[in-house]
């Protein structure tokens, strides 16, 4: 008898995308191709992850320069006060052009189970704290 393998039917080397190991958790048939943090993820998904990596940086950011802020305020540093204001100003921009950069994604899933798209907008709690804080 010959030792040759038998190879599955529909067995290809191709890998599959593997964004349901992420928090999304969303299955996806396409194939992996892009590799960040180790998973093998469709370019779709790579973009997708990457956008909302810089959402999460940005918003991070705004609440720091809130808390710095009102540091700056209690010390009576009206030139840190000036130039935090401007970083604010700038971090708010980047954060809106991000979320328009996810919006208009070529990814036209929702990211949602139950349908519902998932929020683009911070949390109306942080948009009215920057608001009073600025």
């Amino acid at each position: 008898m010959s030792e040759a393998r038998i190879t599955p039917r529909g067995f290809r080397r191709e890998h599959r995308c593997e964004f349901e190991l992420t928090l999304r958790g969303e299955y996806c048939t396409e194939n992996g191709e892009v590799r960040p943090d180790s998973l093998r993820l469709c370019q779709r998904h790579a973009e997708r992850l990457r956008l909302e990596e810089r959402v999460a940086y940005w918003l991070a950011m705004l609440a720091h320069i809130q808390l710095w802020s009102g540091e700056a305020r209690s010390r009576e540093r009206d030139d840190v006060v000036r130039l935090l204001e401007i970083e604010r100003a700038r971090s708010t921009a980047a954060l809106e052009r991000v979320y328009e950069e996810l919006r208009n994604s070529s990814d036209g899933e929702d990211g949602s189970r139950d349908g519902r798209a998932p929020p683009l907008l911070p949390p109306l709690s942080l948009l009215l704290s920057l608001a009073v804080t600025g």
